[in-house]
Parts: structure tokens; sequence; C-alpha cells
């Protein structure tokens, strides 16, 4: 998939163009993904199957940057895939961040333009391409990806541009969805599969964050992998849905989805392909900060 093809579906999915949208409308009965598309993260005792999960993440990234600082009142912090504008406003309203998020996705960015009215956040939002970000060196201090990059070819791109935005010693933390290192030939198959359903390009690896982070001029400080909290939890989910569709129940399920305008072919594609991927997914934390100069 050349990267103009990339762009398109992914503008699509996000726009709620055609039937790949679907999943993310069908989302929207249960999360707030009118402002958040990202992840969720739970420990053992919290429901994730709701919208805090998306929340509680954010908190996770941006206690992360904070323990990096000395304050994170007033800091001017990017947001790179900002999406709907969700993250953005958490971090501004928790800690205080003055946040500019910039995601490809127009529709994105009216949806998180609207979130923000009225809440009197120091956050703003614009379109752009994180390849070729529209700021001036050292413009921020900080900077967060949650679960963006993952819809990113040229990563390695996107760290070098993110490191001119960052001055010296800038705080870096993305969250993200990786294959597993040691995955097999039928397992990276079964990763590229679901990568193709939901209009990613082929998932990275914690070696190749790490190495693109290096050549970009970042000092790794962790790697924390969250799988456990997040889409660990996924394949009940996804094993549930597939054993119904199996059952007496199909036809109200189906029934149900068209009810709502959902094209219950193009769902379960998608929640079948990451049934057969998750056992080879791990979702990461990437702490980095920029090198001194």
């Amino acid at each position: 998939m050349d990267q103009s093809t990339l762009h398109e579906r992914i503008t699509d999915q996000f726009s709620y163009r055609g039937e790949r949208a679907d999943i993310w409308r069908g989302f929207d009965l249960l999360l707030d993904t009118d402002e958040f598309l990202n992840l969720g993260y739970s420990e053992w005792y919290q429901p994730h199957i709701v919208g805090s999960s998306q929340r509680r993440l954010v908190t996770e990234v941006g206690s992360r940057i904070a323990s990096y600082l000395p304050t994170t009142d007033g800091v001017r912090l990017l947001d790179v895939g900002c999406g709907r504008g969700g993250p953005a406003l958490r971090l501004a309203d928790r800690f205080g961040f003055h946040v500019t998020g910039v995601d490809l996705v127009l529709y994105n960015i009216q949806m998180a333009t609207e979130n923000a009215r009225g809440t009197h956040l120091n956050a703003e939002f614009v379109i752009g391409d994180a390849t070729q970000l529209p700021f001036k060196r050292d413009a921020f201090t900080a900077c967060t990806a949650i679960d963006a990059l993952v819809y990113l070819p040229d990563r390695n791109r996107v760290f070098a541009t993110v490191a001119d935005t960052l001055g010296s010693e800038g705080v870096l933390v993305i969250s993200d969805l990786v294959m597993q290192s040691d995955a097999t030939e039928t397992e990276r198959r079964a990763v590229d599969s679901f990568a193709d359903a939901w209009d990613m390009p082929s998932l990275g690896t914690v070696e190749g964050y790490k190495a693109a982070l290096d050549d970009a001029g970042f000092e790794l400080k962790a790697v924390e992998d969250i799988t456990k909290h997040s889409v660990g939890r996924f394949r009940k989910w996804t094993t549930l849905y597939l054993q119904l569709l199996t059952s007496p129940l199909q036809a109200l399920i189906e029934r149900l989805l068209r009810a709502y305008d959902l094209d219950p072919t193009a769902i379960t594609e998608q929640v079948r392909e990451a049934h057969h991927a998750l056992p080879f997914l791990r979702h990461v934390l990437f702490v980095a900060k920029r090198e001194a100069t």
C-alpha cells in the first residue's frame, strides 16, 4: 500500500466514510470515541469496556512526562496524532500543559476543536503531517503520540521531525501497538492481515522503535509493556463476539447492527482479523529524552 493510498484509507476510516469506519461507529455505542481514539489502560480490578479506560491511558502517559519535568503547569506539549482531542484536553486539564494537537485527518481536527469549545483549557488543534510538522525548532518542551504512530509508515522521519520541535532535553512519551519481536512468519502474516483490515501499515517492533529513536537523537529512558492492562484483555471480547456469530443469536446481532446502520460483514472481518493477531501484539510505552545540545 503506497503512502497516498494509506492516507486516503486512514482519512476515510476516521471521517466515518466507507465500510471500515463502521467498527468505529460501533465503538461509539460503548466508548468515548467522539473524543478518544486511543487504546485504554485498566488495572486488573477495573472494567475496560468503558470510556474511562481511554482516559486512564492518557493519565499514565501524562504521569510519565511529569516525572521528567520540574513542573508541567504551562509547559508546551505537542500531541502528535491527536485524534478528536480527548487526550490533549485531558493532559491540559489534569497536568496544566499548554497542548497543541496535530492530526492528519481534518474531521478529527474539527471534532477536537468542537470538543475544546467552552472548556477554557490551553489546547489548540491544527491539521498537519507528522513527517512535516508545521512548527518552529525548539517550540515544545514535551511531546506525546498516544497510539497514533501505528498508522504511520515512516516512523523514523516522524521521530526526526519531532526531535526538531523539541528543545534540548525535551521529553517524548509514546504509547503504541507493536508486533512481538519473536513472531514467526505465520504470526507475522496474521499481524499483517490485521493491519491491512484496520488501514495500518506494517506494525513495528520494540527494537525498531528503539533504533528509530536513537537515530533521531533521543536517549531512551524506559520501555514498559502494558499489554496485560490493555490489549491483553481484548481477546475475550473478540472470542465472545465470534462465538455469538455461530450461535442462534447471530441473526439478532446482525439485525441490531443493521438497525444502527452498521455493516455486520465489515465489522466481523475486522474483529476476526484482530482476534487472530492479538496473541502476537504488544502495547508498549516508550519514554525518551532529546539528547542535550
